[in-house]
């Protein structure tokens, strides 16, 4: 799907970080530094026959070593959303208002780290559906175990061989729109598609292996989501 300036525009608005501690909230269990280069990300989806109009989330992750989330609607709507810093964890929340019944990728958390196994996610992680109603829809939430952004091999590393996979699957599948059980199957490889979405837009397309090649190279140093 070609990315048209209002799309990439309104993908970029529907970012927010979640509350920066305050200089003296700093403790031992320090943030991320300035050169962290590693995105955790987790992604929700919502059945899109469940009439689902609302969603309630909350997002709670260690400070050691990490940022605060990044909140990503990925679905179109309103959202309000907010978050605070412990001495140990981060923690942020808030709500999305579809301007429709609300389907498919919905929203997802993104953490930057010093190193992949900082990450860790505390008790506070929920992600709640509301029909017009009000009434809570139950079972029609699924999600992402959190993946490292970029590593589509598995190994940890983020590297050429990474985008050769994404480039792949472009020019032999052609992926756009995907689902949450959608893999693709590459050179030995078992590839959810959720993980090429590289820009967090809900599809994946060229622009997001632009974005792996500008990592890779060095021309950026992290995916802020």
């Amino acid at each position: 799907m070609k990315h048209t300036f209002k799309k990439i525009a309104a993908t970029l608005s529907a970012a927010v970080m979640c509350a920066l501690p305050a200089v003296n909230a700093l403790s031992a269990n320090a943030t991320a530094s300035a050169n962290a280069r590693y995105t955790m990300r987790k992604v929700y989806w919502v059945d899109g026959s469940a009439n689902v109009k609302k969603l309630e989330f909350g997002f709670t992750n260690q400070r050691g070593g990490c940022s605060p989330a990044t909140i990503t609607t990925i679905a179109p709507g309103t959202k309000s959303v907010g978050g605070s810093a412990g001495d140990s964890y981060y923690n942020c929340g808030g709500t999305l208002t579809g301007y429709g019944y609300i389907g498919g990728p919905a929203l997802s958390f993104s953490v930057v780290c010093d190193k992949p196994s900082y990450y860790k996610e505390g008790s506070n992680v929920y992600c709640r559906a509301y029909k017009a109603n009000g009434t809570q829809s139950f079972n029609s939430v699924r999600y992402s175990q959190a993946f490292l952004v970029g590593d589509l091999s598995g190994n940890n590393v983020i590297d050429g061989y990474d985008y050769a996979i994404l480039d792949y699957a472009l020019n032999q599948f052609g992926i756009n729109s995907y689902g949450f059980d959608s893999q693709v199957y590459i050179w030995g490889n078992t590839v959810k598609k959720y993980q090429m979405d590289i820009d967090d837009d809900g599809d994946v397309d060229s622009a997001d292996s632009a974005l792996l090649m500008k990592y890779i190279s060095g021309q950026i140093t992290r995916f802020e989501k």
